[in-house]
């Protein structure tokens, strides 16, 4: 529903140990890409260094990943009705794990300052 309102979804898919580091790794599905020059739904995949406490694993419910494990590519996909099942299929992410746009990082940042 969220892709018919052009509204981005977000999912952790974990987290690495790279260089004596935490970084956390997630997969986004847009559907309003502003640099998109073809129609479609462009699925990215990222990696950050994870600052906070190590605690927020926690809470995302993330695992450990294969941290020699290439990040997926980044694609498009054309019909909207196949968007979430071909970047499930893509790049490991699970169907009960979806949110809007930004709604878990805006819960860290809560916890962070210490609001439940």
């Amino acid at each position: 529903m969220a892709l018919k309102w052009m509204t981005a979804l977000e999912q952790c898919l974990g987290w690495v140990r790279r260089d004596g580091r935490l970084r956390i790794r997630w997969v986004r599905v847009d559907p309003r890409p502003e640099a998109l020059t073809v129609p479609g739904i462009l699925v990215t995949s990222h990696e950050a260094d994870l600052v906070g406490a190590p605690r927020l694993l926690r809470r995302l419910g993330a695992t450990e990943l294969d941290p020699d494990a290439a990040l997926p590519p980044d694609f498009i996909i054309p019909d909207e009705s196949e968007a979430l099942l071909t970047a499930e299929r893509e790049t490991g992410a699970r169907r009960d794990r979806w949110v809007n746009e930004a709604v878990e990082g805006w819960a860290i940042l809560r916890e962070l300052r210490g609001h439940p």
